[in-house]
């Protein structure tokens, strides 16, 4: 026998546990947990002391996957200003000299023109630009479109949120009463530590997946609308704006994504933190009631989130703006290309508009003044004599060419796609309907019977010969309660109608507004000024003013396309269009055959006499 000799501490290393397990061990347990009452080589062996959840994914979303997408950011692209307020702020706050803050105002309005669905500096802009529109209501159907997608959205964000909470503090109280009735009933108080009550913000932050393209979103908000934001949210902005210019300024200039560069998602923690306090308390402010426990206000959330949002009421609260923006952020992360051919339609349009190289009409007593004020309104019975567009083009190449098909009526959309009535009769109620999309080779039949048709942006409209008002949704028609009509019009900036009395009406939310006046045939401009003809053959447009000012020359029917072109058929069946800088009635077909025409989308279609169908090249 020899006495022990001590050679090391019974101890182990900072955040081992000593078990007298084969001969004494050391052990360690997964982060965020502690050793358990339960043997080390159970499954039991270690417990967490907060409760981990793994929330539901949302689905992707993009700028342009928006209904009303593509158009508002032309909008804002075309009016500059709010871009160039969301960079100078992005600027400001992080303190960039001359020289950088220059080549960044170049290379932000290039990545804008190369890759609009990656640039934050848009996608804050129109962010701002909805945040007016929310605060003065909705006008076109864009805005509508988009307005009523946030506020889903951001019911649908509350309805995940509740249910999550819910699922999340359900599972903990089952966790504790499954381990309590599992444990033994000696010595628990010496070893059980508990399982914390889960923390709800950490629950939503796994829902609220803002990653470095939503958190660079959020930093361009509220350059143009300063109140889009809450002051503390804008200074989380500043401070993060410091951190990641560095980032930002090699991905505009010298094309480095921001996630290969190293500004990861840790970076916009603070911004997820604010986001996700801003949506529980949105919700406790919409409940109404002191809250002082989690249960209540978990309990109390779902019912919340059931109720349709209120934007308006939303965005008079700190949290209620944050809780919008956020959402906008998640809604517009994702770097989904725009439409190519109806975003180069609204770039062309938006560009044209800008330069003025489209005229914009004035109105001056009975004269219709476009362009220049010294040259002379030319009546249409003088225009013989000026030089005309016929339907021989340079080097013997038609103007115009055949299309498959007949048709009585025709319109088009913004995205091309050309709907037509046809010659025969479908059912008491009215003649077959057809659609052709810009990419098509054909005609496709729709269900339904109309008699005449247009479209407001890409949705179609057509009445019946019972004077029945209908709009397409989906591959339905849907009817639209109100007076007999006659006609119909549309453009992406409203609808209007033509009743069988001759009086005219404008579609207001979910109703038709008279409008004095008398007409015939109707088409809407992409400003939403109605052009008629009347029952005479006499032509006419509402002006600004609200006035009905007369055009020179008389026709049959009359269309007006995305660049502002009205296009006229006479009586004789020729077509014409408005010349801006001659401000006079110009010719493009000579052939008297013309019975109805269409615009759209960049397009002229026209109908002849005898069914056949034309389109402009």
């Amino acid at each position: 026998m020899v006495p022990a000799e001590k050679t090391a501490a019974l101890t182990c290393k900072a955040g081992e546990i000593f078990d007298f397990v084969d001969s004494g061990t050391c052990w360690t347990c997964p982060e965020a947990s502690v050793r358990s009452i339960f043997g080390i080589k159970s499954k039991e062996a270690c417990e967490y002391t907060t409760m981990r959840w793994e929330a539901a994914k949302r689905t992707p979303n993009g700028l342009f996957g928006l209904p009303g997408g593509h158009e508002i950011a032309a909008e804002v692209i075309a009016e500059r200003t709010r871009v160039d307020a969301a960079s100078e702020k992005f600027i400001t706050q992080s303190k960039m000299n001359r020289s950088d803050a220059e080549a960044y105002r170049i290379a932000a309005w290039k990545q804008i023109h190369d890759a609009p669905e990656t640039s934050p500096e848009l996608k804050g802009a129109v962010y701002d630009y909805i945040f007016d529109v929310i605060q003065r209501g909705a006008k076109t159907k864009p805005e509508r479109d988009m307005v009523a997608y946030i506020a889903a959205y951001v019911q649908d964000t509350r309805k995940l949120s509740a249910s999550e909470m819910k699922l999340v503090m359900e599972s903990w109280q089952k966790g504790l009463q499954a381990k309590k009735a599992s444990r033994p009933t000696v010595g628990t108080n010496v070893y059980d530590t508990g399982v914390a009550p889960p923390d709800l913000r950490s629950a939503i932050s796994s829902i609220m997946h803002i990653g470095p393209a939503a958190g660079l979103t959020l930093l361009y908000i509220g350059g143009s609308t300063l109140e889009a934001l809450s002051p503390a949210f804008q200074q989380v902005a500043s401070r993060i704006a410091l951190q990641i210019l560095p980032y930002r300024f090699k991905e505009v200039t010298q094309g480095v994504t921001i996630s290969s560069a190293g500004f990861a998602g840790a970076t916009v923690g603070p911004l997820i933190v604010l986001s996700v306090s801003s949506v529980i308390a949105s919700i406790a402010t919409d409940i109404a009631l002191e809250q002082n426990k989690q249960e209540a206000i978990v309990n109390d959330a779902l019912a919340v989130a059931q109720r349709p949002v209120n934007l308006a009421r939303l965005l008079k609260t700190d949290d209620g703006r944050n809780e919008v923006a956020t959402n906008w952020a998640l809604m517009t992360q994702e770097p989904i290309k725009p439409n190519t051919a109806l975003w180069a339609r609204l770039m062309q349009s938006k560009s044209k508009s800008t330069t003025n190289t489209v005229p914009t009409v004035v109105l001056e007593g009975e004269k219709v003044v476009v362009g220049a004020p010294d040259i002379p309104v030319i009546p249409m019975a003088q225009i013989n004599a000026i030089t005309t567009t016929t339907t021989a083009g340079p080097n013997g190449k038609n103007v115009w060419e055949r299309v498959s098909g007949k048709a009585t009526d025709i319109a088009v959309g913004t995205d091309g796609t050309a709907y037509a009535i046809g010659p025969t009769k479908e059912n008491r109620s009215g003649y077959q309907i057809f659609k052709r999309e810009s990419t098509a080779n054909g005609w496709t039949k729709l269900r339904g019977a109309g008699y005449r048709i247009a479209v407001s942006d890409t949705t179609a409209w057509v009445i019946n010969l019972r004077g029945q008002i209908y709009s397409l949704s989906g591959s339905k028609w849907q009817i639209v309660r109100g007076p007999r009509a006659q006609d119909i019009g549309a453009s992406a900036k409203g609808v209007w109608i033509i009743d069988i009395k001759g009086k005219i009406h404008k579609r207001e939310g979910n109703r038709w507004k008279n409008i004095p006046g008398r007409g015939y045939r109707i088409d809407i401009d992409q400003d939403g000024r109605p052009w008629v003809v009347d029952k005479n053959g006499d032509m006419w447009v509402h002006g600004n003013d609200q006035k009905w000012q007369k055009l020179p020359g008389q026709g049959i029917d009359i269309a007006v396309d995305v660049p502002g072109q009205a296009r006229a058929i006479d009586k004789l069946g020729n077509t014409f269009v408005f010349d801006g800088p001659k401000r006079n009635w110009v010719a493009t077909s000579r052939e008297k055959d013309a019975l109805a025409i269409g615009a759209g989308g960049g397009q002229v279609w026209r109908v002849t006499k005898n069914n056949q169908i034309y389109r402009m090249k």
